[in-house]
């Protein structure tokens, strides 16, 4: 645990960003580069309402010096049409009529996890799978902003993925269902980017993102999502590309702060 009576930064996201798999996070990396601690509230399988549920956790963020808020996907987390755990964000908690309405053949209670889910019922009616799509991302930006502005202090928004926001989101697509951050576009990044004094996209290249053996920890006959989850490299890229322009941010702000 970090030492939160001294000037600290902290990280929130996803599996991504607790460093499932890995040995050397990249929160933990820039912590190194920074020469400040990190508080590393990453949290597998979480979406943005899994923070705003935790007040207490959300003024440990503000308090930081800067928080770097990982985007996550829209598959984990509560909408009008189905709703998630409040801890496990990746379970399905209940379903509603309308989205049962919407796909009458498929009994919803069968379903455990979201993403297998929503991927049977793309597979079963794309048509209104759209249907689908537009609420998720709507949910997802309205959830985002929330997060970012209960948040007072430097935001640092960090899209870390194998693929682009420009890339879109392709449902026919297997693994698009469970690679971060699922379903979340460039024109959604866009809508809660001016909320953030600091917006960093890393892509992994075709040969680091896909290399499975890429320093990760994990059995391949048990975790099978460990393909999706970033490897070391990524980690090690990921934390060079924040520490800089976050040390500048940071000694902006102090400048700032001191002036008369």
């Amino acid at each position: 645990m970090p030492d939160l009576t001294q000037p600290y930064i902290a990280f929130i996201g996803g599996s991504e960003t607790y460093g499932k798999f890995v040995h050397d996070p990249y929160p933990a990396q820039v912590a190194k580069l920074l020469n400040m601690p990190a508080a590393n509230w990453g949290t597998p399988g979480a979406g943005p309402s899994f923070f705003l549920k935790d007040p207490v956790l959300l003024e440990a963020c503000s308090n930081a010096e800067a928080c770097v808020v990982s985007v996550m996907g829209a598959v984990s987390m509560s909408n009008r049409l189905y709703t998630v755990f409040k801890r496990r964000n990746c379970r399905v908690r209940s379903t509603t009529e309308s989205l049962q309405a919407l796909y009458p053949t498929l009994n919803l209670s069968e379903f455990r996890f979201a993403h297998n889910m929503l991927r049977r019922m793309f597979q079963k009616n794309p048509e209104n799978f759209r249907l689908l799509e537009i609420e998720l991302r709507q949910a997802w930006v309205a959830r985002m902003r929330e997060l970012l502005d209960d948040i007072e202090t430097i935001r640092v928004l960090l899209w870390m993925s194998t693929r682009t926001p420009d890339e879109g989101f392709e449902p026919s697509e297997k693994e698009c269902f469970v690679t971060p951050p699922a379903f979340v576009t460039r024109d959604m990044l866009e809508e809660i980017a001016p909320m953030a004094d600091l917006v960093i996209e890393y892509v992994a290249a075709d040969s680091v993102g896909t290399d499975t053996a890429d320093g990760r920890i994990y059995d391949p006959d048990v975790d099978v999502l460990a393909a999706t989850c970033p490897g070391q490299t990524m980690h090690d890229q990921a934390a060079g590309l924040i520490a800089e322009p976050l040390k500048k941010v940071l000694a902006s702000r102090a400048r700032y702060a001191l002036a008369p």
